[in-house]
């Protein structure tokens, strides 16, 4: 993630029937959705090579920094929702989306390569789409907390693995992030500085909708992953969602 500090991008975006859209360049990579159709459910993939005969950049962000850049890209989007539910153009009790993704990102200096796979893009109102193109870009980078790994499909260099899903159907809003440490030894020993730097924001946080997340965030390890999800009953989104909520 290096703080989305990074923010010189080189847009390469051509149509679904041929490709799958790709945003490259950058420290954040971003998904190109412009080009997807409305309901798909696929496994279409696009991967991009460079001369990756680059020292390793594993400097990462601190795991407090990404904690709370996740936490701010999650607000930024549930925002994005109460301004469009306050304009009648989102339907808190009735529409629908799911979207899923998965990132192999090169541990070099810039990330000027990767290699995404689109696995779902289905939503039920179109005016939500920038929204959810939007909060994708953000989740695709797996916000540094996956381990750089030697990759074969990287001729061996090392690569961060990471997917998310998110999805909001009748029962709950869902936001989860899925990355791959060394082992699943080092996926379990991850759980420990997580949840002490979650407990570090639940305590210092007075913000409501901050809390609530904060409060319905958890995260485990199944073998050598580790998984970070949010979920926020659907009941509870027209509260949370109010002018007044903060």
């Amino acid at each position: 993630m290096n703080s989305r500090k990074n923010h010189n991008s080189i847009i390469f975006i051509t149509t679904l029937g041929l490709y799958f859209g790709l945003v490259l360049v950058g420290a954040t990579p971003v998904l190109a959705h412009a080009a997807m159709t409305r309901n798909f459910e696929i496994t279409d993939e696009i991967e991009v090579k460079d001369d990756l005969d680059q020292k390793p950049d594993d400097e990462r962000s601190p795991l407090s920094e990404s904690v709370l850049v996740y936490f701010q890209d999650v607000e930024y989007f549930l925002a994005n929702l109460q301004y469009l539910s306050h304009g009648g153009k989102f339907d808190i009790k009735l529409d629908t989306f799911d979207v899923a993704q998965s990132t192999l990102l090169p541990c070099v200096a810039g990330n000027k390569v990767g290699s995404y796979t689109a696995y779902k893009f289905s939503l039920g109102n179109e005016l939500l789409r920038p929204s959810l193109e939007g909060f994708s870009k953000r989740l695709t980078d797996g916000y540094s907390l996956a381990d750089c790994l030697p990759n074969e499909r990287f001729s061996g260099e090392e690569v961060t693995e990471s997917r998310f899903n998110l999805k909001l159907n009748q029962a709950e809003f869902t936001v989860e992030m899925v990355v791959k440490k060394r082992s699943p030894h080092t996926a379990s020993l991850f759980l420990g500085p997580l949840a002490e730097t979650f407990r570090a924001f639940r305590l210092n946080e007075k913000e409501i909708i901050r809390t609530k997340l904060i409060e319905n965030t958890f995260f485990k390890s199944e073998n050598d992953q580790v998984f970070v999800v949010t979920r926020l009953p659907r009941a509870g989104l027209d509260s949370l969602l109010a002018k007044d909520a903060k």
